[in-house]
Formats: C-alpha cells, structure tokens, sequence
C-alpha cells in the first residue's frame, strides 16, 4: 500500500527523494554525502543564493531539512518533494513520488481513499457542537487536590500564554538539579486534569470524563529536535491535536488528543496510542501518565497550538 512509511521505508527515510529532486537541478553535482543520520551541506534549489546552505538530517526516521541562510525554509522529505512536483493533494504527491521513483507500491486504490485527505481535513473544520471537553482546574499546586472549578481548552490557552507564568517558568528552567526542579514544580504550578471533571484528584473520584488524552513527550533536550517532533504530532493524519504545548522544564511537549471509549478503556487507549506513536515516529511517551486522573502543569508557553475550531482568535 502507498503511505508515507512505505515510502520513507523504500527511500532510507527519504533520502533518496532528496537526491532525486537535486540531481534534476545539479545534474553534475554529487548532491548528498551522507554521514550517519545527516548529510553534508548541499545546494538548495528553492532559495536565491547558490551556496551549500541545505541541511538534511534524519529525525525520527524521517529526513527533516532546514537552510543556513532562509530560516523559514524547513520541513519534512514530502513538504519538500512539494516543492518540486506542485501536487494538488497529500495521495497525489505520494503516486508521483512512487511512480517516478519507482518504488512499485501498491496505488489501486479506491476514489473514497484518494480523497481521504482532503475528506478528513474537511471534517476537521466543522464545528463540532456536540462535543465541547470540560475538566478540573486545581489551583496553587500539586498538593491541592480539590478542584477549583471546570474549564475547557481555551480557558488553558490562554492561561499558558499569560505573562504572569512567565517568572515561575523561568525560574524553574534556571535550577541546576532534577530533584530541585521537581519539588519547584509541585510547590509553584497550578494543574489540569485533561482527562475528566473529578470530585478530587483520584482515579475512583471521577464524574465525568472529557474524551481527551494527555501524551507526555519527555527529555528531549534538544530545541531543534523538539520543533521537529512538534511538527510531526502536528501533522499525524489520525489523532488531530486538540492542544499541544511545551513542558514546564522546557524539555518536552504535553500533546492533547480527542479519543474514543465506546469500546476500550481510559488505559486500553492510552497503550495503543503509546504504541502507535512510537512504532510510527520512534518518539517515545512518558508511561507513567496513564491514569485517567493524572495531572497536567501549566506553564507559560508564547506559542502553543490549539484547534482552530476552538477560536477563531487563537495563534495557529
């Protein structure tokens, strides 16, 4: 079958896509040298200036891209392959790389699956008015498990963007050890419990629950490589993100996605999606946040992202 793993499976994570596209406008270049997971500087032919300014690495099994000189020009194999083939639709780009390429995938496919892209980002732009998530606020921090009151989505929106986190946050990030940074923590961060409205803190003491899931991507030190696996969760055709955002410490990402327990459980979903995550992306998920009433500090965070359907004057 024709998908992006496939193909990224076919082309050592998209590299060969790269060469392909290069060689067409440095046909007497060797256009890659690859070292390992990253290759050296080569030319970029979507920028002005003639210089060896594309940087081609490979994150998460996937070849990311980024240029010295242009800083806005990043992305992923396929943003690139965009680039070159102008395709109208996600499907229609894949069958022209594996068609030009040759990489004999599968492409018989129904009109129903070669529109699903288009299908699916239609859907995700209906309001949805049957479904508005609420859960439980606790102020002051960790040690208060008494519910403050019940919020939704862009209530924390625009929490985490307000100024006033902005000290704590700091402050945090400053000390030296974990073991100073995790007491902070407790003491200093009011909370959220995405999954539910509760009468406490407790995993017996929940009323309502909200159909969200939090997924705790952790120790990631890394800046460029948090963007980049910001953009992947961003991008994931199946788990659209309701809001995603950076962790208190500055070292990771608190990802909120929309779930179904019609016929699985809380746990049941949060394993399957653990699993997916990391056999689809190689990101790896903090396990230790399945509970349902598991807690979610707020920092201050300046861009976060939340569903357009929430706002209309969210940063997106």
């Amino acid at each position: 079958m024709i998908t992006k793993q496939n193909i990224l499976r076919k082309t050592h994570y998209g590299l060969k896509i790269y060469s392909y596209i290069l060689r067409q406008f440095f046909p007497n270049e060797t256009v890659l040298y690859v070292n390992k997971r990253a290759c050296k500087p080569t030319f970029n032919p979507f920028v002005p200036r003639n210089t060896r300014s594309l940087q081609i690495k490979i994150v998460n099994n996937i070849a990311v891209y980024r240029d010295e000189t242009v800083k806005k020009f990043t992305g992923d194999v396929f943003d690139f392959a965009q680039l070159y083939f102008k395709e109208g639709t996600e499907i229609e780009l894949l069958i022209k790389i594996n068609d030009t390429l040759h990489l004999n995938l599968e492409t018989k496919l129904s009109t129903y699956e070669l529109r699903q892209g288009d299908i699916q980002d239609f859907l995700d732009r209906i309001q949805d008015t049957e479904w508005k998530p609420s859960f439980s606020y606790f102020s002051k921090n960790l040690y208060n498990l008494a519910p403050t009151k019940t919020i939704g989505l862009l209530e924390v929106y625009q929490m985490l963007t307000d100024t006033s986190r902005k000290y704590r946050t700091a402050h945090l990030r400053k000390l030296s050890s974990e073991k100073e940074q995790r007491e902070y923590k407790k003491k200093h961060f009011d909370y959220v419990t995405f999954s539910g409205v509760f009468t406490k803190r407790n995993n017996n003491a929940l009323r309502t629950h909200s159909k969200l899931l939090t997924m705790d991507i952790d120790g990631i030190p890394d800046a460029t490589e948090l963007m980049d696996i910001k953009k992947t969760l961003l991008k994931d055709p199946y788990f659209p993100s309701q809001l995603l955002f950076m962790s208190p410490r500055g070292n990771g990402l608190k990802w909120i996605i929309k779930i179904a327990l019609d016929e699985v459980s809380h746990t049941e979903y949060f394993q399957a999606v653990t699993n997916y995550v990391r056999q689809t992306y190689n990101i790896q998920v903090d396990t230790s946040g399945s509970d349902v009433s598991r807690g979610c500090l707020l920092p201050y965070d300046p861009d976060p992202y939340i569903h357009p359907k929430y706002t209309s004057n969210a940063k997106i």
